[in-house]
Order: C-alpha cells, then structure tokens, then sequence
C-alpha cells in the first residue's frame, strides 16, 4: 500500500475528532519570564508524503515539495517587562521551511529604544529544471530518419542563499550609525550545451558549429560579500545619509562533456558521425569595488521638496579562460577528418559607475503638485585582454584587445498630482530618456556597436474612491525609442492596467484586473501583443463560512523574423508564438464548531495554441493543470492544533507527453503555543 493510503483512515480519524471535543474549554499560552522578558511563540511541524507518479522531475521543478519532517513555522517574541529594564527591550526571532523546502527563510530582529536596533535574516531559493530530453518530437513528420526529437538540453539544479545583517546604532535623536553585511551564493550543477567554436575558426566552420550543439555538464559555483558603514543624520526639514564600504564578487565554471566520445544534440544520423571526443572548458573572474552612495532630502521652502544623490562604484579585476576540445569535424574539402583545438585569454576589467540623482517636488496649492526628477549614469566598461587559439598543432591565431564601453543614461520624469475632489487622484507625466552608447576597440570607435537611443513616454495614472463600496485605480504609458540596439528590443510600446474594486455589502467583494500592451521591432518584423483580465469574488456569510472563486484569461501572440550570421541556407526563417491561458480557481473555509476548520481551494490551469519555427511543426503546445488542496484542523486543548492537508495534482502536457506526471501530496502537522 502507498504511503498516502495508508496515512488517508488516520487522516480521517483525526477529521472526525473534533464532533466528540468540540466543547472543550480554549487554552491561551502564557507568557515566559527569560531575563526580564515576557516571551512567548509558537512553534509548527509535520510529516510531508509524497506520491509521484509520471516524469518526477516535472513535479520537482513546479513544486519541489519532497517527502520527510520539516518545521514548518516557528516564531519567538519577547519584551521587558513593566518596570524592569534588561539589556534589550524586545526581539523576535521567525523561521519557515526548515528542513528541505525549496524557499526556507530565518529573520532575528532585536531592540534597545533609542540605542541600537539589530536585524538579520537569511533565505534559500531553490531551482531546478530538468526537461525530458528522451523525447520522440513532430519534428518526424519533416525528417522520419531521426531517433529522437531536438530539444533544448539544459537543465540546472542550483541554490542561491541571501544573508544580512544590519546593526544601527542611536547616538542622538538626530545622529544614528549603520553597519551592513550582505552575503549571497550561487551553486549547483548544471547542464547546457555548447557549439565547438574558436578564435581564427576557417569559414567552413560556421556551418559545423551552427548544426552540432554538444551537450555539457556546467557546474557553478559564485558568491558576492558586501561590507558597508554609514550615518544619518536629521537636521530639522533636511535628512542625510552616507554610505561607504566595499563590495567583492567571484565567479568559477568547469565545463566537461557527459560523456566520451559524444554525439550532437542535433538528431540528424550525420552527427554519428561527428563525435565530440572531449570538452573541457575552465573560466574564472573576480571583481571588486569600493562603495560610496550619498542621498538627501530636504525643504528649503515650506511648499518645495528637494532630494538627491551621488552613487560610485568602480568594479575591477582579473579574468581568465581556457578551453581545449577534439572529435571530428568536415575540413575544408568537406572531408570528416580529426582535429584539436586550444585556446585561451588573460584579461583585466575596470568599470567604473557614476550615477547622480537630482528630483524637486512643489506643492502649487492643496490639490495641484508638480514633481521632476532627474538621473545621470555614466558607465564605462575598460577590458583589456590577450586570446590565444592553436587549431590542430599548426594554425595559431593571437588577438590582442583593448575594448572600450561608455555608457551615458540621462532620464528625466516629470508628473503632476491633481486632487481636484476628494478622493480622486489625477497623475499625467511624461518620460523622457536619452541613452548613448560608444564601443572603441584599441581606440578607434566602431560605429556599428555604437548609436545614439532617444524615447518619450507619456504616461497618466488615475485613482477614484467614491464611496467605500466602489474604487478603481489605473495607468496607460507608451514608449517610442525611434530605434532598437539589440535584436530583442521593441522600440515602441503601448500598454495600459486597470483596477477595479466592487463592495456592495460589507461581506462580498468583486475585484477585477486588466492588462493590455503591444509592443512592435520593425528591424525584425517583430511584434506582439498582451491581454490579460482577472476577477476574484470573495464571500463570507460570518466567523464559519467564507468562501471565494475567480477566473483569469490571458492571451499572448508574437510574430517576427529569425536570421541566422553563420552556417548553410536557409538563413532567414519566421516564428510564430501564439496562446491563451485561462485559470479557474475557487475555494470554501467553514468552522462549524468552535475549534474545528475545513479548507477545500483549488485551481484549474488550462493553456492552448502552439510556437512554431517556419518549415518545422511544433513542439510546444496545449497544457493542463489541476491542483486541490483539502485541510482540517482541530485545535486540541493544551495540547496544540492538529492539521491535515492533502492535495491532489496532475500536469499534462498535448505535446510532450513523457513530461506528464501526476502526485499525491499528504501533510501532518502541529502547532503549539507556548
């Protein structure tokens, strides 16, 4: 028997406990004396079972929810007592997740009024993917040689941690201190593939890299340490703060084939033989810079704010890169035959930042203000660096660089408050930017990486409270830059977002949101467009009975061109992407004796249409989703609450039917005042 059938009759006993206790008298913790503090908590664990059935990895990246013990909650406050006065006046001390969740969290905070305040807090973010890659695609339909389909190969297993701490100190009402420490990390194995390509590679080689992507294993590895002091300080109207400190980055891979000797990703029976014998590929850099950010804000008059500031950091450090690969590969003949590559390059990077910030605010009477704020970015990137490649033993190719990149960003916004009647907000603006960007190479400017990008955004915003039965709230904006610098840059856009909130009685609200943008890049034929709208309707009748049910629908469409710079013709193709997403979702919470609560919520996803690559079906379409969630609680007296959640989901996919899965998810917990 599965673990979730097995658990499923105690679940149920402990359902049916709280008919027989429900008129048992309410306990409420009291609080504990720790040093003068009054301290008191709760702390919540339990038992996860999991059930997975299908491809298990599609579970783990949209859930991640494994099976064991976890503690679910836990939280601490204390403060001093009346009358005595200990080191500290109060704290609090939270943590969730514990024990294998993918988003754990822990936050400290603890005070002594008008001496110091202390915070610390710490989170984990967990990420996988991992598509199946043994998959037969459409794609047969055009190419019936071909053993497996092409898809993207890429997959990661990675954690990111965040921890800081942060430390002021009250030296007058006026005069405070601060003391910052920011670390985070990056880590875990991860799967990509790579086109073997190098320095001086002949040009029959464009059109071997382009068809044989090789599949790798990419592990990362990259932390950041920020250390920083300030002070602030208030002197009537106006506020100062200064920051200082200095910042460090370092970031490794180690690249490796899989397997050896390996095939291309791509299914074509030519790449057998092709094989990639080995792959290995080493790079590092380490950057650091100092910091320094100073900001004001102050009123000279009793109707004008002004604020500002000046940020500057200046990144600096060494890279280093070497890479060595064989197999092989069509020479110029267009004969199969080996060959070897090595390559490698030493470089140093300097990127010094600017940024100054200047924004006044004038208050023309009570219902007419006027805002502009201004920022100034000055960048620049300095590289220098020696590459090196040697293909087969007998071609070296040495490049020597000494590339430069300035970056200028000047943004101005202006917009005005009109509160012409109670409780109607007008805000119209407009949005200004201007951004130049100079590439120099050993000093001379390359005109094709350099240009010149000038936009105008008008934009307006609005709000309206006429009663507290009615609210709606929205903006509209657009953008014209003129031009795009990359491939994937729409230069114009146009998209607006509404709010709208619906109380007819104190019981029953009606909220409705809508979105809608179109954006367009003519160099590409590219565009697309956006339409999105939800309503959530919540109803609760009293303390016992509460329920809710929305629907969502959005729709999305892109269309453009695709030119591939190297390998065979065809080089220009069209994609298409086009599909409708629609989210059904409703839930009901009941507590018909004292003690006693049921929860049943869930959610049905539903997305149709297909992308597509002009000459080639695709491999991409309809998906289904549905997720129950089904909890009872009993709160034991003394003892604690008991709780029982199980949930029911499935994912299915048209397509790629091999991504499929199905799971059964079962939650025992308790929670205990204390």
């Amino acid at each position: 028997m599965k673990p979730v059938r097995r658990i499923l009759p105690i679940a149920l006993l402990f359902g049916l406990c709280p008919w027989s206790t429900a008129q048992n008298a309410s306990h409420e913790a009291r609080p504990i004396d720790i040093g003068g503090l009054n301290t008191q908590g709760s702390v919540s664990f339990g038992y996860r079972f999991t059930d997975v059935k299908g491809y298990a990895p599609s579970y783990r990246q949209l859930f991640g929810l494994q099976k064991g013990l976890r503690l679910m909650d836990f939280s601490l406050f204390g403060e001093a007592k009346e009358g005595e006065r200990p080191f500290i006046d109060d704290y609090s001390l939270s943590m969730s997740g514990l024990g294998g969740d993918p988003f754990p969290t822990a936050q400290l905070t603890v005070t002594r009024h008008k001496l110091f305040d202390f915070r610390a807090s710490w989170r984990q973010s967990y990420y996988f993917w991992n598509q199946n890659d043994n998959v037969v695609l459409p794609i047969h339909a055009v190419a019936p040689l071909q053993t497996t389909g092409l898809t993207d190969h890429h997959n990661w297993d990675t954690v990111r941690k965040f921890g800081n701490a942060d430390l002021t100190v009250h030296a007058t009402d006026r005069l405070r201190f601060n003391f910052d420490y920011f670390r985070t990390t990056d880590s875990g194995p991860t799967f990509t593939t790579q086109s073997p390509d190098f320095l001086g590679a002949p040009g029959n080689w464009g059109t071997y890299a382009r068809g044989n992507p090789y599949y790798l294993f990419a592990p990362i590895e990259d932390e950041t340490n920020r250390f920083t002091g300030g002070v602030d300080y208030t002197f009537r109207t106006w506020s100062f703060h200064y920051t200082a400190g200095y910042q460090t980055f370092n970031s490794g891979m180690d690249v490796n084939t899989v397997s050896s000797p390996e095939l291309s990703i791509d299914p074509a029976v030519v790449s057998t033989r092709e094989p990639l014998s080995s792959f290995t590929w080493t790079q590092s850099r380490r950057l650091t810079t100092p910091i320094s950010e100073f900001s004001f804000v102050g009123k000279p008059l009793h109707r004008l704010e002004w604020r500002g500031g000046y940020l500057f950091y200046r990144y600096q450090g060494p890279i280093s890169f070497d890479q060595s690969f064989n197999g092989i590969a069509p020479n110029s003949t267009n004969v199969l035959a080996p060959y070897s590559v090595s390559q490698n390059a030493r470089g140093s990077v300097t990127e010094p930042d600017h940024i100054i910030s200047q924004g006044f605010t004038y208050d023309v009477n009570s219902w007419w203000s006027a805002s502009a704020d201004y920022r100034y970015s000055h960048q620049t990137s300095h590289a220098l660096g020696t590459f090196n490649s040697l293909f087969n033993g007998v071609t070296p190719a040495t490049n020597a660089e000494d590339i430069v990149w300035r970056n200028n960003l000047s943004d101005l916004h202006f917009t005005m408050d009109f509160t012409p009647i109670p409780h109607l907000i007008l805000r119209p603006g407009v949005h200004f930017m201007k951004y130049d960007v100079a590439t120099f190479s050993a000093g001379v400017e390359d005109d094709g990486l350099s240009t010149s990008i000038k936009s105008a955004s008008p934009e307006f915003s609005f709000g309206y409270e006429p009663s507290k039965m009615f609210s709606f709230r929205g903006d509209f904006h657009s953008s014209d830059a003129g031009v795009s610098y990359t491939a994937i840059s729409p230069h114009t856009l146009v998209a607006g977002h509404g709010q709208v909130e619906f109380r007819p009685f104190a019981r029953l609200s009606i909220h409705n949101d809508l979105t809608a943008s179109a954006s367009r890049l003519l160099d590409s034929a590219y565009h697309n467009s956006v339409r999105a709208d939800s309503t959530i309707v919540s109803y609760a009748l009293n303390e016992r009975f509460s329920v809710f049910a929305g629907f969502s629908y959005e729709s999305f469409s892109a269309v453009g061109d695709i030119v591939f710079v190297r390998g065979t013709p065809p080089l220009n193709h069209s994609m298409q992407d086009q599909e409708i997403n629609r989210v059904w979702q409703g839930g009901v919470e009941v507590r018909p004796v004292k003690r006693f609560e049921a929860k049943l919520s869930g959610n049905y996803d539903n997305s149709s249409g297909v992308g597509r690559i002009s000459g080639e079906p695709p491999a991409y379409g309809p998906v289904t989703w549905p997720l129950v969630t089904g909890t009872v609680a009993y709160d034991f007296p003394r003892a604690g609450k008991l709780s029982i959640d199980l949930q029911r989901t499935y994912y299915a996919q048209q397509i790629v039917t091999v991504n499929n899965f199905s799971a059964n998810l079962l939650t025992i917990r308790w929670t205990r005042d204390f």
